[in-house]
């Protein structure tokens, strides 16, 4: 395939252009974070996976064995699971195969249709390779429509008019294809939401130039910095963006340089900087003290200076939800109800230590006991 020109307004060319390669997540990641794309693509340093991107790639995993192979939703997800290292803290298996459920049935089951799954496309350009993986292509010749769809397992839909990435992979399609249907859509999938959360997108010719031109604008202001100088890498001012940024400790070390030790600003400019290292450094302790949880529950106790770092697991506690068979229960055994309404929690584990019956013990269920991490001297 010949190189795409790639026409800019004012091109930045750098020696192995045609070498490099870009995507959607690493042009994105520069436009939303200058310093995470510095840390990761620059100095190359790992970027371990967050829960919500391990999610990610165990749903797109599955859902490609589902359309692909045929696989029913609880093999492919466990399989997903597998193969992917493991279920993230905090999500259940049936609720991401109640999602492949749902994801699945929105697919359109016309006979003529033709589905096509992590479809990976490169088109090279003179400003190196484009790379993207699109998630499902839709070609239905009964109405000369392509559909491409993007599914996105977050808890918040947002609109696909102004989301560049199906434009982007809309553009990488037709300059490999050549051709697509004469109604040519993007499609955004949000399988946690209902179908009406779902969002499209027409991709004319002009959104495909636009998406383009992104392409270009972002590769230019990438080549025009200084790989030598991080300060010419600027911080996001969005703070949400660093809440499961790996690289947030890097940042709250670097906006400590220069700030008074007391913490009192000499002006307004220092006291915003004082505020900035706050923030960061509040982002940061949480990411690591989470990182430092998981490895004690897989593997063991720290131990710091005269104390530890462990998991405490509370005592499971008994729990009644048939209230009225309690109260006849209370009732026929001369028991005090009010005792269960005092903030003593033990009350009915007493009953049931002396329930000579056993009765008791049919009524009740007990709590999972919790995990909790806690430094102990």
């Amino acid at each position: 395939m010949s190189s795409n020109p790639l026409q800019t307004e004012t091109p930045v060319y750098v020696s192995g252009n045609s070498q490099k390669e870009w995507s959607y997540s690493r042009l994105s990641m520069f436009e939303g974070c200058e310093r995470q794309f510095y840390y990761k693509y620059v100095l190359e340093l790992p970027y371990p996976s967050s829960p919500p991107m391990q999610t990610g790639k165990i749903f797109h995993s599955a859902i490609e064995l589902m359309i692909r192979d045929g696989y029913s939703p609880s093999e492919a997800l466990y399989y997903s699971i597998g193969v992917n290292g493991g279920l993230p803290e905090g999500e259940k298996a049936y609720f991401l195969i109640n999602l492949l459920k749902k994801a699945y049935d929105r697919l359109p089951k016309g006979e003529y249709v033709e589905i096509s799954s992590e479809m990976e496309l490169e088109v090279k350009t003179t400003r190196g390779k484009i790379r993207g993986i699109v998630d499902v292509i839709i070609d239905d010749p009964t109405t000369d429509t392509t559909y491409i769809w993007d599914f996105k397992t977050g808890w918040s839909s947002f609109s696909a008019e102004n989301h560049i990435q199906l434009a982007i992979y809309g553009w990488l399609f037709q300059q490999i294809r050549g051709y697509v249907g004469s109604t040519f859509k993007g499609r955004l999938v949000f399988p946690r939401l209902g179908v009406e959360e779902d969002s499209e997108v027409e991709l004319t010719e002009e959104k495909l130039v636009k998406a383009r031109n992104w392409i270009v604008r972002q590769i230019n202001r990438i080549e025009a910095k200084d790989p030598g100088y991080m300060n010419d890498w600027e911080m996001s001012k969005e703070r949400a963006k660093c809440e499961h940024c790996p690289y947030a400790a890097r940042c709250a070390s670097g906006l400590l340089s220069d700030l008074p030790g007391t913490g009192a600003p000499s002006n307004a400019t220092e006291a915003e900087k004082i505020g900035s290292y706050l923030l960061a450094q509040e982002t940061a302790l949480k990411n690591m003290k989470n990182g430092l949880k998981k490895w004690v529950g897989d593997n063991d106790s720290v131990k710091v200076g005269t104390g530890v770092w462990m998991m405490d697991k509370s005592q499971p506690n008994p729990k009644c939800e048939d209230l009225d068979a309690l109260i006849d229960y209370a009732n026929r055994n001369n028991l005090k109800l009010k005792d269960l309404l005092s903030t003593k929690s033990s009350t009915l584990e007493e009953w049931l230590n002396n329930d000579q019956t056993g009765e008791l013990q049919q009524l009740v269920s007990y709590t999972k006991g919790r995990n909790s991490f806690k430094y102990v001297n």
